[in-house]
């Protein structure tokens, strides 16, 4: 199991296929960026892309739930 220690040793490559991998949470958008949420078995990680260039320009990743803030609004829950 991928932990945020093992993410965080990726190379940005790497990172992004991993981020494939987990389930989409929600997204949210921040500086005329869309910023997408995906869950990775413990962590969390964020990808940061600019649609005007159709680019990715950043990965994060982390494992605080208080980091979820600015989410919280966007999240789908399946009904179940």
């Amino acid at each position: 199991m991928l932990t945020l220690d093992d993410f965080n040793t990726l190379n940005e490559f790497e990172q992004a296929e991993a981020i494939w991998q987990g389930t989409f949470l929600a997204d949210r958008e921040e500086n005329g960026l869309i910023v997408r949420l995906y869950s990775l078995n413990n962590f969390y990680a964020e990808v940061f892309y600019d649609a005007h260039v159709n680019k990715i320009l950043r990965l994060t990743a982390f494992d605080k739930i208080t980091q979820l803030g600015p989410y919280f609004a966007h999240i789908k829950f399946n009904k179940g």
